[in-house]
């Protein structure tokens, strides 16, 4: 148990991220004083004072000069984002949801899934509804981003919890320096992609809610209806550029704004990526719903926008899948479970692990089809990589990949001895591989007349695959058997 000793280290730096988190909770209360909901601020001061007053007391834990081990540092990620999970939901209880209904849509934002199980969303005061999409961007930036922020010393070992979020690289060699660019270039995204839907003839309290939810590829709406409620045209077309700017990775923006250009960024082989999944999502889709008979402006409507906001990992959706067929349903699945790069505001498995199993796959091909003697280096980003390295990148994509894909078969084989959920096989898959990639686009299955037992299972899987499942199996694995392997392994020895 002489982990417990780096538990005050970790407790005040996890207090330090809550302080930041409540503060940003004032800026729904200015609003609801603004529009006069005095009603509404006793519910949003709840999650205020719970998040002040829990960082407050963990931040008066004692310093300990020495850094806590690398598995405590996961585990903290995993922690805070377990804690706002709980934290942010009081307002909505106080809105009239159901605790569980609560909490599952409180983890459903910060974790930018999307998925909603409001039933009068339309009644909930601004106040709640801003807190609701606040919540989906700083989630969308990652809460490991805070962590950053506040982490000056090594307390946290924050190379270890960035990466246990947001990705194997960093983009600038100052952790701190690190966090501050990506908030500058995340708030400059926003102020664009606000400029932008305005001139598609939204209000502003419309369009600040709808940037805060796209560029943080999260999808939740203000309106039960979702992003239809505009029947906008021009609005949707505008989102997929701003959609797809969430999804790509931060260090890009970074290249942009230190050399003021584009020339580099066009040759990154993730942007490649990114742009072509989507055209290939968006030509089968158009495909596949002309050929069902709809209407070719229909088509290119929903073919082109639900495209963008899969490989995203947004969760708009601008269609109730209303005459689709299980083919592109299925299709779209797989994407699902895929979406942005590493270091962006999306979930899932990630486009550069699929991109470096296409890469062990051909240098594998390659060591076959040559002299056994010949060195044949396996080649990523166009780059030569030797030994340990390479066979250690390709074990890490791999591991995380067959981990995503034993999550969903797990959860499929829960939900399916249930009727509610196995009474339509390709809606329950679509629904599951939207939860697990945290897009959140729904064909109506994950919803509030769900099993109270299947929104608690969906509140874990959610928080997961969020975390890129390691940290939660870490976090789970030392309260089990504690985190101080090396004085286990002496034992052993």
């Amino acid at each position: 148990m002489g982990y417990l000793r780096e538990l005050p280290a970790i407790g005040r730096d996890i207090g330090s991220v809550l302080l930041l988190i409540g503060a940003a909770t004032l800026l729904p209360i200015i609003v609801g004083c603004l529009y006069q909901e005095w009603y509404a601020l006793p519910w949003m001061a709840s999650s205020t004072a719970a998040m002040l007053g829990l960082g407050g007391i963990l931040h008066l834990l004692p310093k300990n000069t020495k850094p806590p081990r690398a598995s405590l540092s996961i585990s903290a990620t995993a922690v805070i984002w377990a804690l706002v999970g709980f934290l942010g939901c009081f307002p909505f209880i106080f809105a009239g949801m159901p605790f569980i209904d609560a909490a599952f849509e409180s983890m459903s934002a910060w974790t930018g899934t999307g998925f909603t199980l409001t039933t009068n969303l339309e009644d909930w005061p601004k106040t709640i509804l801003l807190w609701r999409s606040l919540m989906q961007w700083i989630g969308g930036l990652g809460i490991v981003a805070f962590m950053l922020t506040v982490a000056s010393r090594s307390g946290l070992v924050t190379q270890n919890l960035y990466r246990s979020e947001g990705g194997s690289e960093s983009f600038m060699p100052s952790v701190i320096a690190t966090a501050f660019q990506m908030w500058k270039i995340y708030l400059i995204l926003t102020l664009i992609a606000i400029v932008a839907i305005l001139l598609t003839g939204l209000s502003l309290w419309d369009a600040v809610n709808v940037a805060f939810c796209a560029i943080a590829t999260g999808g939740m709406s203000i309106y039960a209806v979702g992003i239809t409620h505009f029947d906008n045209l021009a609005l949707e077309m505008v989102l997929i550029p701003i959609m797809l700017a969430g999804a790509i990775p931060f260090r890009l923006y970074y290249i942009i704004y230190v050399s003021r250009s584009f020339r580099e960024i066009l040759h990154d082989r993730v942007l490649h990526m990114i742009i072509g999944v989507f055209l290939l999502v968006s030509a089968v889709l158009i495909v596949e719903l002309s050929v069902s008979g709809m209407p070719l402006v229909d088509t290119l409507r929903e073919g082109l926008f639900m495209a963008g906001t899969v490989v995203s990992s947004t969760g708009f959706q601008n269609t109730t899948f209303a005459g689709w067929g299980m083919a592109p349903i299925l299709f779209l699945s797989i994407f699902l479970l895929i979406e942005g790069g590493q270091g962006s505001t999306s979930g899932g498995i990630k486009l550069n692990r699929i991109q470096v199993m296409f890469e062990a796959l051909g240098w594998w091909f390659r060591k076959t089809l040559r002299s056994p003697r010949a060195v044949v280096p396996m080649r990523h980003d166009g780059k030569p990589i030797y030994g340990k390295y390479a066979e250690g990148l390709i074990a890490k994509s791999l591991l995380l990949i067959l981990l995503y894909l034993l999550l969903l078969v797990g959860t499929l084989i829960v939900f399916l001895h249930d009727p509610y959920f196995s009474a339509n096989l390709a809606n329950t898959v679509y629904d599951l591989c939207s939860c697990i990639g945290n897009n959140g686009s729904s064909t109506g299955v994950v919803g509030p007349l769900m099993p109270d037992y299947a929104k608690i299972i969906l509140f874990f899987v959610m928080w997961v695959a969020r975390l890129e499942i390691i940290p939660a199996l870490i976090l789970g694995w030392g309260i089990l058997r504690g985190f101080d392997t090396q004085k286990g392994s002496k034992k052993r020895g």
